[in-house]
């Protein structure tokens, strides 16, 4: 999508959706798997179930000028964004070729050309930062918007409580949203919590906050350009939850118990599903188009595994390179 395409979206732009969210699904399963096999030392936290959020969420966004800080499940920001999976997978392996040289994990990768500022493992860490950065971008006198993803748990941080307070003060074009998915690793929101709506938090600030059906990537897609352009006009942020589910365990080595209810009625609602249906109706998707998108996301998958396997690891001297800069500039890109 062209900077310029921010309101209306095309069926062209919606099927690019659904392989966005297909892509996202099926680079998860094959993580999982070759986790499972040994073949890569890094696990992930599985976004499946959740792709509508990121994929809504960046989809409109400019490519020039606008950031994005991905929480731990918002895999399909990177993709949405421009980076490739083979950028992903040398992250995992921690090679020569990824993007930090093997000192940070694909869970919190940067790619500043692609708009992507690293995260960080503290939960609710990344929020202040993305404060930071959209008081910068006003500071330089730009439109671009930075958008803060994170989870349910992080809103109980004091990171956040904190980062809503000082955006709304100082009305910093910064998005806010936050993936609830009804569990804080293996915690259930309801237990930690007194209120339903994480969404009626965001009234204690004078912001806006807005429910979104976090399995409808056009919801999602629709509720954050409405949040970016009042940015953009200096009104200052917004907060979204997007209600959704993942399908899978916190991460492959927890053990959890959640209600076999509670999973079928949600996978009832499967986001790719929805889309799929939807522009199938339409006629504006059939299965041999899928098909295709299937063959060419597996060739993808193998490719990238295989070269990444073979790449070699960073020399271990390389752990005392790049730990400081003593002049700092601002990347304008």
């Amino acid at each position: 999508m062209s900077d310029n395409e921010t309101t209306a979206l095309t069926p062209q732009d919606r099927v690019e959706m659904y392989r966005l969210m297909l892509l996202s699904r099926r680079y998860t399963e094959h993580i999982l798997e070759w986790f499972t096999q040994g073949r890569v030392p890094q696990g992930t936290h599985p976004s499946i179930g959740q792709e509508a959020v990121g994929v809504g969420a960046c989809y409109g966004l400019r490519n020039d000028g606008d950031w994005v800080i991905p929480s731990l499940r918002t895999a399909e920001a990177f993709w949405t964004r421009g980076v490739k999976v083979i950028q992903q997978v040398h992250a995992i392996m921690g090679n020569t070729e990824s993007i930090s040289g093997g000192k940070e994990t694909s869970h919190h990768a940067g790619y500043p050309e692609h708009g992507i500022i690293a995260g960080t493992g503290i939960v609710g860490g990344s929020i202040p930062v993305a404060v930071g950065m959209a008081l910068a971008l006003r500071m330089r006198c730009t439109e671009g918007v930075v958008i803060s993803f994170f989870g349910d748990g992080a809103t109980n941080r004091g990171d956040f409580h904190e980062s809503l307070n000082l955006a709304a003060v100082l009305k910093t074009p910064v998005v806010f949203i936050c993936e609830n998915n009804l569990y804080a690793q293996t915690v259930a929101a309801a237990d930690i919590m007194t209120i339903t709506d994480i969404a009626d938090r965001a009234a204690g600030y004078s912001i806006p906050g807005h429910i979104v059906d976090g399995q409808d990537v056009v919801a999602v897609y629709e509720a954050t350009q409405e949040a970016v352009s009042q940015a953009r006009r200096g009104e200052g942020p917004t907060f979204l939850e997007c209600k959704t589910y993942r399908f899978k365990p916190h991460y492959p080595v927890f053990e959890e118990v959640r209600p076999p209810e509670e999973i079928e009625r949600w996978l009832a609602r499967d986001p790719i599903e929805i889309l799929g249906s939807q522009l199938k109706e339409e006629g504006h998707l059939d299965n041999s188009t899928i098909e295709a998108m299937e063959q060419a996301i597996k060739k993808e998958l193998d490719e990238a595994i295989i070269t990444a396997e073979v790449t070699p690891p960073p020399d271990p001297k390389d752990v005392f390179t790049n730990l400081f800069s003593e002049d700092t500039e601002f990347i304008d890109r």
